[in-house]
């Protein structure tokens, strides 16, 4: 009983500290500067970062600040600890980097347009063809895509996602590579001011959880409880409710309601 106490008193004061350092010291993210409706940088909102929020909120935790980057910079940063959170990182879990719970689910797409007639039933059905995928892309999605990307016709990756969809739509290439509700966003933006043709969507990649990392196990497991609240009040729903096309409608004032 006596080192049940002990153990409890430890845990307790290891929670305290944390809750003080995080009302002192802001908890430093480290985010994609082009991932509406995921990451939205004009106010520092979209629905993984409200989902974050939300749950550090749930647990008392407010003070925190969002710093844009390309994703393979997020990784620099998070592995020499100048961040604290990373909302994407290819690398996976290593030593000192701890892995959260799912936010959420990505589903990345192959798209292209319907005037093509393209036959994309697999990855390998993109041999021989032009390419645009986002930044990173050959490491965030699974295999065989990386070895793929060889005998492409060509291929390119680019930070600002709101090009994939002007080069796909202009006829620049023939496939863009991106998630889904990141296309929803984009194809939205776009057809404000240009035409959009009919295009074809190839479901041909898994669906890919996407969780955070973070460089102190604490934190982590703080965050995994505020998760886990958010989720069964019904909070974390009325945030991943919204595709991107409803979400660029919505204020963050709204979203919380």
């Amino acid at each position: 009983m006596k080192h049940f106490f002990i153990l409890l008193l430890f845990v307790s004061c290891k929670g305290l500290c944390l809750s003080d350092q995080a009302g002192e010291d802001p908890i430093v993210v480290a985010a994609s500067s082009y991932l509406p409706p995921y990451v939205i940088k004009d106010n520092d909102s979209g629905i993984q970062l409200e989902i974050l929020k939300a749950a550090f909120k749930s647990q008392g935790i407010s003070n925190i600040v969002v710093q844009y980057m390309p994703n393979k910079r997020v990784e620099q940063q998070l592995l020499q600890g100048k961040v604290d959170i990373a909302l994407n990182f290819a690398s996976g879990a290593s030593t000192n980097i701890y892995q959260s719970e799912p936010l959420l689910r990505y589903q990345n797409v192959a798209i292209s347009l319907a005037e093509q007639n393209l036959k994309i039933d697999s990855i390998y059905d993109l041999a021989g063809k032009s390419v645009l995928g986002f930044q990173n892309a050959t490491n965030f999605i699974e295999a065989p895509f990386k070895s793929v990307t060889r005998i492409l016709r060509s291929y390119d990756e680019v930070v600002n996602q709101e090009a994939q969809v002007d080069h796909l739509m202009k006829g620049w290439v023939d496939v863009i590579i991106l998630e889904r509700r990141v296309f929803l966003y984009y194809l939205e933006q776009y057809k404000q001011t240009a035409e959009i043709k009919p295009f074809v969507v190839h479901p041909i990649f898994n669906e890919a959880p996407r969780p955070a990392f973070f460089n102190s196990e604490v934190l982590k497991d703080t965050f995994n409880t505020g998760l886990g609240q958010i989720v069964e009040s019904g909070e974390y729903q009325a945030i991943i409710r919204l595709d991107g096309t409803e979400y660029a409608q919505i204020s963050s004032h709204e979203l919380r309601k």
